[in-house]
C-alpha cells in the first residue's frame, strides 16, 4: 500500500487524507484485547489500519481543489513566447507540472501537498507581417504575433502491482503584441532589450486518470506484530478539466547573443472543475505471532472542486540561445497563494 495510487506523482495529499474502515475484526495471538480500544494490542493494530502511514484527516474537496488549480497553472506560459522577437514562425515544444502547498513543508512532508498538475504543449506561432496589409488602426501587423498550441499524451503503463490508465491534453490560441520596440545597446545581439509585450489569449487544458494498485502482501505494523493484506485493490479516478483567460506583460533582455533572461506578470480569469473518487478493499490478516488477527478493510471517498476564479502571478526564465533553436526553462508564482510551476521546452524560429 505504500505505493498507494501513485500519489508522489498525481496528489500526495489526496490518498493520506483517507481513513479506512475496519470491520469484522477478530483479534488472536499478540494482538488481544478490543478492538475498540487503542490502548489494546487489538485496537493499536485497528487503529493503524485506519490511518495507514499516519494519514491525516483532510478533506477530499481540498485536493479537488488544489489538483484544479494546479492543472491550470501546469501549462501557463507555454502557450505564447516572452524570449524572442521572430519575423515569420517559431515552433516550440515544452512540458511544465505545478504545485500547490508550502514548499518547505511539503519538502519535508510530501503529504502536505494540496495538488499538482501536469501538463504540455507544442506551440507555433506567426508574424502577422505576412499579411498584404501592414496595419489596421493603430494595430501594426509586424507587431503582432498569433499562436496556436495543442497537446495529446497517454499515460497508459503497468508498474508492478500499479495500473496507470489516462491523458492529459491541452488546446490554446494567443496574441501578443509589441507595445514598445526593441532596442540594440551593443550590436549583434551582444545587449539587447527585447522591449514590452502584451499577452491574451484563452489555454484550455484537462487530466483525465484512473490509477489501481493491487494491495496483496502489503504491511502494517504496529508494536512489533505485523498485519498483511490477502487481498484487495485500491483505485483512484481524476477528472480534471480547467479552461483560463490571462493578460500578461512580459519583457526580456538578451547578453552575449547566447543568453536570454526574460520576466513577467499576468492575471487569470480560471474556469473548471475536478472530480475525484477513491474506492478500496481488502481482507488482513496477522502473521507470525500475530496469527488469529483478521479485519476487512475498505474506503469510499469522492469530492469535488474548481479552480480560484482570478489570481496574479509572476513569471521569469532564462533561456540557450544557438542560430534557429532556443532551449529555456521558466518559473511561474502565484501571487498571494501557494501555488508554484515550471516548465521547460525548446524552440525552433526564423
Amino acid at each position: 500500500m505504500k505505493n498507494l495510487l501513485f500519489l508522489a506523482l498525481l496528489a500526495p495529499g489526496l490518498a493520506y487524507s483517507i481513513q479506512l474502515n475496519v470491520t469484522n475484526v477478530t483479534c488472536g495471538g499478540v494482538l488481544t484485547g478490543s478492538a475498540n480500544d487503542p490502548n489494546t494490542p487489538c485496537g493499536a493494530m485497528v487503529q493503524e489500519l485506519r490511518n495507514y502511514e499516519d494519514l491525516p484527516d483532510v478533506p477530499i474537496d481540498t485536493y479537488a481543489e488544489g489538483i484544479s488549480d494546479s492543472n491550470a497553472f501546469a501549462i501557463k506560459g507555454q502557450g505564447s513566447d516572452y524570449a524572442d522577437n521572430f519575423s515569420l514562425f517559431s515552433v516550440k515544444a515544452s512540458a511544465g507540472a505545478a504545485l500547490k502547498g508550502d514548499l518547505d513543508e511539503v519538502s519535508d512532508n510530501p503529504e502536505a501537498a494540496e495538488g499538482i498538475g501536469l501538463g504540455g504543449a507544442i506551440t507555433i506561432g506567426l508574424n502577422l507581417d505576412l499579411l498584404p496589409i501592414d496595419k489596421i488602426g493603430p494595430i501594426e501587423f509586424k507587431k503582432l504575433d498569433v499562436f496556436a498550441s495543442f497537446f495529446s499524451y497517454s499515460l497508459d503503463q503497468d508498474m508492478d502491482q500499479t495500473t496507470l490508465e489516462g491523458d492529459i491534453s491541452s488546446f490554446g490560441v494567443y496574441a501578443r503584441y509589441r507595445l514598445i520596440d526593441a532596442v540594440d545597446f551593443v550590436p549583434g545581439n551582444l545587449l539587447q532589450w527585447g522591449g514590452l509585450h502584451l499577452h491574451t489569449g484563452y489555454q484550455r487544458s484537462s487530466m483525465n486518470i484512473s490509477i489501481s494498485q493491487d494491495l496483496e502482501d502489503q504491511k502494517v505494523e504496529s508494536n512489533g506484530a505485523t498485519a498483511q493484506f490477502q487481498n484487495g485493490f485500491a483505485k483512484f479516478d481524476i477528472e480534471s478539466q480547467t479552461s483560463f483567460i490571462p493578460v500578461e506583460v512580459s519583457t526580456f533582455f538578451r547578453m552575449a547573443y547566447v543568453f536570454t533572461v526574460y520576466t513577467g506578470a499576468g492575471f487569470d480569469y480560471n474556469l473548471g472543475d475536478t472530480e475525484l473518487d477513491l474506492t478500496a478493499a481488502g481482507n488482513v490478516a496477522g502473521t507470525g505471532a500475530a496469527t488469529g488477527f483478521s479485519a476487512d478493510v475498505d474506503a469510499s471517498e469522492n469530492g469535488s472542486g474548481g479552480p480560484e476564479a482570478t489570481n496574479f502571478r509572476a513569471f521569469a526564465g532564462l533561456q540557450f540561445n544557438v542560430p534557429f533553436v532556443r532551449v529555456y526553462a521558466q518559473v511561474n508564482k502565484a501571487l498571494g497563494s501557494d501555488l508554484i510551476g515550471a516548465n521547460a521546452g525548446i524552440k525552433i524560429l526564423w
